[in-house]
Parts: structure tokens; C-alpha cells; sequence
């Protein structure tokens, strides 16, 4: 608890030094891309230029230029030096802020409510999951707890039940033109280990992302660590492996029009140690007839020394629920594409396909998702 506490509070840190030194230009367009805070800072950016916010908005739109070289932009025409164009607006920025601070008050603490419910699909089996989740969001800070249910089919066995627990806290903050984001996740070993539904421990997942807006692009780069690989990287794994491990992902979002979102990219686990593989879709009942193979009690098999039990290059056996493989056998890598549709400002659709080359493995994941923020908000008033 004192290491997380300490991570928490080295972050914490590391983001207020980061947006003392982030320009004011930086700001301002943090403050205007904001949707709580956009259209009370373009208020005040266009009152001092004597227009109407409106017309801002168009400017962004037929220039593509952000709102602070928009502002900039205006200053210039009407004479001023770029010593005058930097010291305003850091002046509209602050004035910004604080008319921020004093209009939020309490309620810069938003509710946070989502349900989410996916689909993944390989040639190995199905899982089925339902994940809702509820916290608090605290703006640059947030605190989200959740409890997903998993059911897996295979030919071998379809397991259901309740998956690990968790809580996770994030941090993010846009410096200078980027979105940064950084997020510290524990799980709970409450999923049934025996039926691959959790990872039998507490699991520790730690990770930042940086991410930027080119008009419809956004790039994005992630890397994390984590001592339990399952759903957190790349895609829905038919199995928990257990171990040290580190991962990155990279990749671009294309938004097509206002509601559809193509994006590719890929990623790589690296596993740090020999693994523990937790299979959801081998059967438990018919492990203990595997021959050749330790018998370590509940069906839990550990592979001969020097050998990984597979099915084809994935690191288990048909009858082999639990095993033992060397690190290379539990890295991973490769693609991923996808696209997402918003009917609604509170739903999204997602379709998304990962390769995984070492294990010869494609999944398909096709989800829905509902934000139910706004609706708990209207409660607590």
C-alpha cells in the first residue's frame, strides 16, 4: 500500500511541475478542447477580440489552426508585437481558469457510470463479458472500481462466473499540444482461478499513454508493466498468464466524419520470467489423465522441463488448465485495427481485430458501450 500510495503521489507530482511549465498557449487549447470548459474560454477570447465566439469556432473549422493561434492570429491584424500576443494570452488564460475555478466549484466531481459488454471471438473459443464500472472523476484525476463476468465456450469447457475485481486510478493532462495519461490498475483475485476466470493473486498494472490531435488524426503511444497479461494488451487472451512482463502499443485513430473512428497499429509483450498459464478453455475434469505430464494436485499441471505444452504455439494444452512456460513462450506480439461508431453521444460500437504471431492466433472483438455519467449526475442533484 505504501508503494502505491508513493506512485500515486510521485505522478501527482510530476503532473503539477508539468503544467507549471506548459506555455500558456499549451493551456489555452487544453482549456478550449475541454468540453466543460471550451465555450466559457472561447467567451472570453472572443469578448476581448470584440466578436463572437462563433466566430472562432469557424475559423478553427475552415483553417484547421488551433484556437490559440486562431486568438494569436487576431492580435496580429490588429498590430500587436509577439512579446504583447504572449503576455495576452497567458492573461485570457488565467482569466479563464479562474472563472473556472469559481463556476465549477463541486462540481468539478463528476460520477462515473459505464457498462460495457464485449464479444470476442478465435478459432480457440468465445468469451462473452459484461464489465460495469463506477468511480469518480476529478477532472486531470479518477478513481474507477469495477467487476467484470466473463462466459467462455470451448470444446472442451465453457466456464462462467465473475472475474477479478479491480480499481483503477488515472491521471491525465494535456502539456503542451499532447494528451498525457498515466493509470495505476489492482485486481482482486476474485475470479476463479481453476476455471481461468481470474489470476489466483493480486495483480499490479501499471501504464502511460501520450497521444496528440492532427486535426482527424490522433497518433498515440502507450507502454506499461505488469505482473498479469489477460484483456490489457492487444487483445481478449483465452488465457491468464501470470509474470513480470512489459508491453507497449502504438497506433493512430482517423475520425470519419463526427461519429465513425477507423484506426490500426500494434503491440508487444515481452514476458520478464517463466509464466504461469491460466486456461479458460482447457478442462480441469480431464487433466489429471494427461500422461507423461506431474500431477501437482487439482488438476494443475506444470510441462517437463525444457518443453511448453501448446496447441499449435499457444502456451497450454487441451487438457492442461494450469502449466508453466519459459518467457519466450509468453511473449507476444503483433497488429490491430479498428472501428468504432457513436450513434449517440453516451454509446459506442467497436469492432476490432488483433493478429497474435507467435500464438497463430486472430480475435475478433465486437462490443458495445454504454457511458451512464450524465444519468447518475442528474441523481445526485
Amino acid at each position: 500500500m505504501q508503494f502505491i500510495l508513493r506512485f500515486l503521489g510521485i505522478l501527482a507530482l510530476a503532473f503539477t511541475l508539468t503544467g507549471q511549465v506548459a506555455d500558456p498557449q499549451a493551456r489555452m487549447n487544453g482549456l478550449a478542447s475541454d468540453d466543460e470548459t471550451k465555450f466559457r474560454t472561447l467567451d472570453i477570447m472572443a469578448a476581448d477580440l470584440g466578436t463572437h465566439r462563433n466566430r472562432l469556432i469557424l475559423l478553427k473549422k475552415n483553417t484547421g489552426q488551433s484556437f490559440a493561434d486562431i486568438y494569436a492570429a487576431e492580435l496580429r491584424k490588429r498590430g500587436f508585437s509577439e512579446t504583447a500576443i504572449l503576455e495576452r494570452i497567458r492573461l485570457m488564460t488565467e482569466k479563464a481558469e479562474r472563472v473556472t475555478r469559481r463556476s465549477a466549484g463541486l462540481a468539478t466531481v463528476h460520477p462515473v457510470a459505464y457498462i460495457g459488454s464485449s464479444v470476442d471471438h478465435s478459432s480457440v473459443g468465445t468469451v462473452v463479458a459484461l464489465n460495469p464500472e463506477l468511480g469518480f472523476d476529478f477532472r486531470s484525476v479518477g478513481l474507477v472500481a469495477g467487476l467484470p463476468i466473463y462466459r467462455a465456450s470451448s470444446l472442451q469447457r465453457k466456464p462462467a462466473g465473475i472475474g477479478d475485481a479491480y480499481l483503477s486510478a488515472f491521471l491525465r493532462r494535456p502539456i503542451r499540444r499532447y494528451d498525457v495519461g498515466a493509470a495505476l490498475t489492482l485486481g482482486l483475485p476474485t475470479g476463479a482461478r481453476e476455471q481461468g476466470l481470474g489470476a489466483g493473486r493480486v495483480s499490479v498494472d501499471v501504464n502511460g499513454t501520450i497521444g496528440r490531435h492532427l486535426e482527424s488524426w490522433r497518433p498515440f503511444i502507450s507502454g506499461g508493466y505488469t505482473n498479469s497479461t489477460f484483456n490489457n494488451v492487444g487483445y481478449q487472451r483465452p488465457f491468464i498468464s501470470n509474470g513480470n512482463a512489459v508491453y507497449t502499443s502504438l497506433g493512430a485513430d482517423h475520425r470519419i466524419r463526427r461519429r465513425w473512428t477507423v484506426g490500426a497499429g500494434g503491440f508487444g509483450l515481452k514476458a520478464l520470467a517463466t509464466q504461469t498459464v491460466v486456461s479458460q478453455m482447457a478442462s480441469s475434469q480431464i487433466g489429471s489423465a494427461m500422461a507423461g505430464m506431474p500431477d501437482m494436485g487439482n488438476g494443475i499441471h506444470v510441462g517437463l522441463p525444457g518443453h511448453s505444452t501448446m496447441i499449435g504455439t499457444m502456451p497450454f494444452g487441451p487438457q492442461v488448465p494450469v502449466t508453466t512456460v519459459a518467457a519466450r513462450d509468453a511473449s507476444d506480439y503483433g497488429p490491430t485495427g479498428w472501428l468504432s461508431w457513436s450513434p449517440h453521444a453516451d454509446v459506442i460500437v467497436t469492432v476490432r481485430v488483433a493478429r497474435s504471431f507467435p500464438n497463430e492466433l486472430t480475435t475478433v472483438r465486437v462490443g458495445v458501450g454504454f457511458d451512464l455519467s450524465k444519468s447518475f449526475a442528474r441523481l445526485r442533484r
